[in-house]
């Protein structure tokens, strides 16, 4: 609303009975407000009359409704909802992360990671906490969560083994990929649009397994091992065709790694 507290000072009788005409026929609507004036109130009294002066009625024209979130000023149920997220901030890897069959967590992981929010070491670090001196994998580089899931040497290996058990190692995380979920976007339409949810399915698995292998070297002292990551993707792939991943059944079948 445009004036919601100038409004909210108009007796609700007023509202139901005054027209468009009456209203604007020698500032009729002046007369309409009442009660006390805050300076919020007095703010959108003179929005509104800066307004109403430019308005000029037109006796021989009959009035009109125009829904304005429509070009044609005609209303639309779909026109009416998008409306409720004008202003709204659209998250550019929903479709990615909400999109595929995982558990719940596995999503919600992938949520921290598309806000920065899991805890590598660079966050650690700059909140002063203890973390790690590089990257637990492959201890070259600073640990971020791209470095982690994407250029780490050990993260592209395991995608590239993990990718090949599909016919999928042309996917494979390379050099220039810097962004996960810029590369994860770009391979995903790379493929027929009936292979993407299986894929990214793929991509929400792997990712997890990468994960947990991480806590395992850093909370329990574990040597990083690709054929362990390759295992633990592969136990958990059953689990979830079990539980009802259809696409990632289909997609599978009888490919998994050995």
């Amino acid at each position: 609303m445009l004036a919601p507290n100038l409004f909210a000072c108009v007796p609700r009788r007023r509202v139901n009975k005054r027209t468009v005409q009456e209203t604007l026929t020698n500032d009729k609507w002046l007369e309409d407000i009442q009660g006390h004036f805050s300076v919020a109130v007095l703010s959108e009294y003179l929005d509104i009359w800066a307004l109403v002066q430019e308005v000029v009625l037109q006796s021989d024209v009959e009035d009109t409704h125009k829904w304005r979130f429509e070009a044609s000023g005609q209303f639309s149920t779909k026109s009416a909802y998008e409306a409720f997220f004008n202003g709204s901030v659209f998250f550019q890897p929903c479709k990615l992360i909400w999109g595929s069959w995982a558990p719940r967590k596995c999503k919600f992981f992938l949520w921290l990671v598309a806000h920065n929010r899991c805890w590598t070491a660079d966050r650690l670090a700059r909140r002063g906490l203890p973390h790690p001196e590089h990257c637990p994998l492959c201890e070259q580089e600073d640990e971020t969560i791209n470095h982690l899931l994407l250029a780490c040497v050990f993260a592209r290996q395991f995608w590239n083994e993990w990718f090949s058990g599909f016919g999928l190692q042309e996917l494979t995380p390379q050099t220039d990929n810097v962004d996960f979920y810029a590369w994860w976007q770009l391979s995903s339409d790379r493929l027929h649009i009936s292979l993407q949810q299986g894929f990214n399915t793929l991509v929400v698995l792997g990712t997890w397994s990468i994960w947990k292998i991480r806590n395992d070297v850093v909370f329990n002292g574990a040597a990083p091992r690709i054929n362990r990551a390759l295992l633990l993707a592969r136990e958990e792939a059953e689990f979830w065709m079990l539980a009802g991943a259809k696409d990632l059944s289909a997609m599978v079948a009888t490919r998994l790694p050995n």
